[in-house]
């Protein structure tokens, strides 16, 4: 037979950009949000509500790990040209990547003199995302783009053993354990035992790093995939799940506030919040269900707030890449402007100051010859609402 049909166009998952806008704004208030919280003049009630709401961001980072895990899983699960994959990631994760590592180098640092000690330097922090405090998240992503074509077959191997659902369960299960158990390795066992390898690779990639090592975040990867292989019944799933999840959600946060509080000494330490520890996994998730949730809803039933996140999701890389140079201005016209002591009110303009600057930078780069290489690809397609959510 000649004339073969061509595949019809897979549907667009728009709650995808949604929670990616979602998450964005999470991460933008979580740098706002740490801005003030190391103020030196701040009273601990202050300090401590703001390191609550500090800890209802955390969802963000794990989210974007998450929404990627789905996107690949639903657009590249039976299919997959890996060369013409990685070399697309590379134009238009690293490209980017690189030249804001440059921007922020020449800031802070002023013109560089290029030489062997600047080059291995800048080489340095690119490989590992230190150049400054968000670009560690790249890094990060961009490891699941070099071993995604081992999870497909992971899964396919699995899945005459896992189809039905009660199969499902106890995979999931079963992986909800094994990371539960990583994450009280890394949050309780290697700081106690003072745990290290002596080769040095293993030691930075597993221990010193590990915080943008793609094993620790590899649980919500997965389960992305999972929502990109069975969308329909993780959306039946996720609308049915609210009903309990909301007072599992609620007892998670006072479990963490709690933790939060009881390591302050006095003082927020913001590194009690790390993602890395159990109580935050299990947090995590109930808080991504119920985001997963609300983007749903926002796709049915919020045209307004559905049009300005679905336009902060698919620009949500330049913003991200952009935002901390944008909150650096924001913060300095705040001070400025308001008196000193309103901290909540000023991260909280500082989010939308920052958000509003960093999505305007993005939309006039994405207009510009050649602006994806700041900031990747912009598709200007917008998804139907209706219909994404059924």
């Amino acid at each position: 037979m000649t004339d073969q049909k061509k595949a019809a166009p897979k549907e667009i998952i728009a709650e995808l950009y949604v929670l990616r806008g979602l998450a964005l704004w999470g991460v933008i208030f979580q740098h706002a949000l740490g801005v003030y919280i190391r103020r030196e003049n701040i009273p601990f009630p202050d300090a401590a509500m703001l390191g609550m709401l500090f800890n209802f961001t955390k969802f963000a980072v794990p989210a974007f790990v998450f929404a990627t895990g789905a996107a690949l899983f639903y657009n590249y699960y039976d299919r997959l040209d890996y060369p013409k994959f990685i070399r697309k990631r590379f134009v238009d994760i690293l490209i980017p990547y690189f030249l804001w590592t440059l921007i922020y180098n020449v800031y802070y640092y002023g013109i560089p003199s290029v030489d062997l000690l600047w080059l291995k330097e800048i080489g340095k922090n690119i490989v590992l995302g230190t150049e400054f405090y968000h670009l560690w998240f790249v890094v990060l992503i961009f490891q699941f783009y070099l071993v995604y074509p081992l999870l497909p077959a992971l899964f396919k191997r699995l899945g005459g053993h896992i189809s039905k659902a009660p199969g499902i369960a106890l995979a999931v299960g079963v992986g909800g354990v094994l990371y539960t158990t990583l994450m009280w390795f890394s949050a309780y066992y290697m700081p106690a035992v003072n745990f290290h390898f002596e080769n040095k690779a293993l030691q930075l990639f597993f221990v010193e790093y590990r915080d943008r090592n793609f094993i620790f975040y590899l649980a919500y990867f997965l389960l992305g995939g999972l929502a990109g292989l069975a969308v329909a019944r993780w959306r039946e799933f996720v609308v049915r799940s609210t009903s309990w999840n909301s007072f599992l959600f609620i007892g998670l946060f006072i479990w963490i506030g709690f933790e939060l509080m009881k390591g302050s000494g006095g003082v927020i330490n913001l590194n009690y919040s790390t993602s890395l520890k159990p109580s935050m996994f299990f947090y995590t998730v109930s808080e991504l269900l119920l985001f997963y949730g609300l983007s749903l809803l926002i796709v049915k039933n919020g045209p307004l707030i559905f049009r300005l996140l679905d336009l902060t999701g698919k620009l949500s890389y330049g913003i991200y890449l952009a935002h901390p140079l944008m909150l650096v201005y924001c913060v300095k016209v705040l001070n400025r402007i308001m008196p000193p002591g309103y901290f909540l009110a000023q991260s909280a303009l500082a989010l939308i100051l920052c958000a509003l600057a960093s999505l305007g930078l993005a939309v006039l780069i994405s207009r510009m010859p050649y602006g994806k290489l700041l900031i990747g690809p912009y598709n200007r397609k917008r998804p139907a609402r209706l219909g994404c959510g059924s």
